[in-house]
């Protein structure tokens, strides 16, 4: 090979490899490398998710013990210190649920008793009314000492306790008791203009010899309306009267004592 072919081989070959270090120089600066680029991308949907996906961990962590609503509080709760429920005849006990207050949640009337009675002596009895939470907790509302007779108030009968129900939003108490001679009472109290007062009574008696609670002799005071109706049975026959009295204040709750000569204020 003579001295010009060899000096062209060499020319051909250094341009060769200065095109490929050009080549190369291009591609570092003009295009950066596809897997940099595919991480970004990928960092960016990440981000993006954090922030809008209702699942992320800043929205699907539960609220602080603070916020959690508070547990159904124990019916002990509210008991004051020194009584307990009422467990009558050692079955149900005497409570009753329904809306007093008119704020749509069930509200509780319960008896109550003297836990700390003395042996062979009658437990003094309560009502005990409280409203229902919309967390399901209690708000005491009153503790009533004169509205409930003790087991040994009933006479022959036993215990006078008849019931306590709740009825178109007012409680009502029952006692029912005697021996030949039957008596028996019902009282409503309501809650209106933030306190809870006597609103109707219903009172009776009867000789088991002679008639039955049908026709027992029955005095019925609506003291809201100032209605009211008067039977009246003798010698087998059966009489009522219907009318309307002066509408006298309405007896507080806190004021009403069943043990009184005339409780309702009936003026009879």
């Amino acid at each position: 090979m003579t001295k010009i072919t060899i000096c062209i081989c060499f020319i051909l070959s250094i341009a060769l490899l200065l095109s490929a270090c050009n080549q190369s120089s291009a591609d570092k600066t003009g295009n950066p490398q596809p897997a940099a680029s595919q991480a970004a991308e990928n960092n960016a949907n990440q981000s993006s998710e954090s922030t809008s996906s209702p699942t992320s961990t800043s929205e699907a962590e539960p609220a602080s013990s603070s916020e959690q609503p508070t547990e159904t509080a124990d019916m002990d709760s509210i008991i004051p210190a020194g009584w307990q429920l009422y467990d009558e005849a050692h079955g149900p006990l005497a409570k009753a649920e329904g809306d007093l207050n008119k704020d749509g949640i069930d509200d509780t009337a319960v008896i109550i008793e003297k836990s700390d009675f003395e042996e062979g002596v009658a437990s003094s009895r309560s009502l005990l009314i409280a409203f229902g939470m919309a967390d399901h907790a209690y708000d005491l509302s009153i503790v009533s000492e004169h509205t409930i007779l003790s087991a040994d108030e009933g006479g022959v009968w036993g215990d006078p306790f008849e019931s306590i129900a709740i009825d178109r939003g007012s409680v009502v108490i029952s006692h029912y008791g005697g021996s030949n001679w039957r008596w028996y009472s019902r009282y409503r109290f309501r809650y209106q203009d933030g306190d809870w007062y006597l609103i109707g009574a219903t009172t009776g008696e009867y000789n088991t010899g002679a008639t039955n609670i049908e026709n027992a002799d029955e005095e019925d005071y609506n003291l809201l309306t100032g209605d009211y109706s008067i039977r009246r049975g003798e010698d087998g026959k059966t009489t009522a009267e219907t009318g309307k009295r002066e509408i006298n204040p309405l007896i507080k709750l806190d004021q009403f004592d069943i043990r009184s000569a005339d409780p309702a204020g009936t003026g009879r």
